[in-house]
């Protein structure tokens, strides 16, 4: 039986090294963010909220995907990702998302440290929102 298990631990470590990124989905610790949102209250939310701005953070090929009406489009992955975030409305009520929440919940923790204070994330991020059938655009 141990035998068993070292082996089982051997194999998931030889096989989780071979790719390496610099920025990914993985879910970071949580942020201190005003709230995680299922995509039907970010929805609601982003309806009803006059101070809203709906941030994308994916990459340029997931965008062309298509995103949510009316999103901000800042690539998580890009050099002047930091630079951007740091130009953004204080004052304004962010409402980011990612693919499934993991770049998103990494920006809302980089945009609360430079004084945004209003942030919401999109619980399992665009695809939840498509898996809840609402709508989607092309980019422009």
């Amino acid at each position: 039986m141990k035998y068993q298990l070292s082996l089982v631990i051997l194999l998931t470590c030889a096989c989780s090294g071979g790719e390496k990124k610099e920025k990914d989905d993985t879910p970071a610790p949580a942020a201190n963010v005003n709230a995680v949102l299922d995509a039907a209250a970010f929805k609601e939310q982003i309806s009803s909220d006059r101070n809203a701005v709906v941030l994308d953070v994916r990459t340029p090929g997931e965008v062309a995907e298509g995103i949510i009406p009316g999103a901000v489009v800042i690539d998580f992955n890009a050099p002047d990702f930091e630079e951007k975030i740091a130009n953004l409305d204080k004052d304004k009520d962010y409402y980011v998302y990612c693919k499934a929440g993991g770049r998103s919940t990494k920006a809302a923790t980089h945009m609360e440290s430079i004084g945004i204070s209003k942030i919401y994330n999109l619980k399992g991020g665009y695809d939840a929102w498509v898996q809840s059938g609402f709508e989607t655009v092309e980019p422009e």
